[in-house]
This record gives structure tokens, C-alpha cells and sequence, in this order.
């Protein structure tokens, strides 16, 4: 029986940027979902450790991160993304671009960066709107942040 699993395993081609991104969307139908309870299942090691910092910095307070950036919000109740464009922009690394619709607001793009981990695809960086890199503004908060102790 494990053989056959492992066979199984072995013979599934391995996800797509755009597969990975859909299967991240599709957990936002759970009313409950945060990326931020697992972070290291969505985000790339160097943006999960810039997460954790801000996290730590802010001691119980709101850190630089008041939303989730995935979804461009605090409450994704009535999100419908669809993953657009998916390029691929080297070995190991992709862009997309997802739009984010909820009811009653226009739609948002969000851009994402993607890198491929020994665990898979994950987000490396976020842009939308007036924030052109997720990971350079929490970095850049942080060290704000850390030169006031």
C-alpha cells in the first residue's frame, strides 16, 4: 500500500504557479482562513521572516501588516479571485496577477511574485496599489522600527 502510494506520488506532475495560487484562493471559501496561521504554506522563507519580525516589533499591537495582503483586506467574506496571468520569469521563479472581486466593490489587482522552495511554489512579494513590494516596505519598517529600541 505505501508503494502504491509513493508510485502515485511519484507520478503526479509536480504544481504549477497557477495551480498553487488557485488551491491559496480557494481556501478564502473558509470563513476562518488567514495565511498568517501557517504562513510558511503561502509565503517564501525571507517574506515569512519579515512577517514574523513585524509581528514581534509590534508587541500585541498592530504591526505594518493591518490587512492580509493576499486579499487586500481584513475580511474576505464574499472574495471571487481568479488568477489572470501567470508567467513564468526564470528557473524556480513566476509573476501573476489575481483580481479580486467583492460584492459591492470594485475590482483589485494584486500582483504576486513566486518562487519555487524545496516545498513548493510559494509568495515571495505582493504589490497592489500604492505599494509597488510587500517585502521591501515590511523591511524597511522593520528597520524603522528595530533603530527606535
Amino acid at each position: 500500500m505505501i508503494l502504491l502510494a509513493l508510485a502515485v506520488a511519484a507520478a503526479q506532475p509536480p504544481e504549477t504557479p497557477r495551480s498553487f495560487l488557485t488551491r491559496v484562493y480557494a481556501n478564502y471559501s473558509k470563513s476562518d482562513f488567514s495565511p498568517f496561521v501557517q504562513p510558511g504554506r503561502y509565503f517564501a522563507p525571507r517574506l515569512v521572516a519579515a512577517i514574523a519580525e513585524d509581528s514581534r516589533l509590534a508587541h500585541g499591537e498592530v504591526g505594518y501588516l493591518d490587512g492580509d495582503p493576499l486579499c487586500q483586506c481584513q475580511d474576505a467574506s464574499g472574495l471571487h479571485a481568479r488568477v489572470n496571468r501567470v508567467s513564468n520569469t526564470g528557473i524556480g521563479s513566476a509573476t501573476a496577477e489575481v483580481v479580486l472581486d467583492y460584492p459591492d466593490n470594485t475590482p483589485a489587482h494584486v500582483r504576486l511574485r513566486l518562487i519555487r522552495t524545496k516545498l513548493g511554489w510559494r509568495i515571495a512579494d505582493v504589490s497592489a496599489g500604492d505599494e509597488p513590494s510587500l517585502i521591501r516596505a515590511l523591511e524597511q519598517s522593520n528597520r524603522k522600527a528595530r533603530s527606535k529600541r
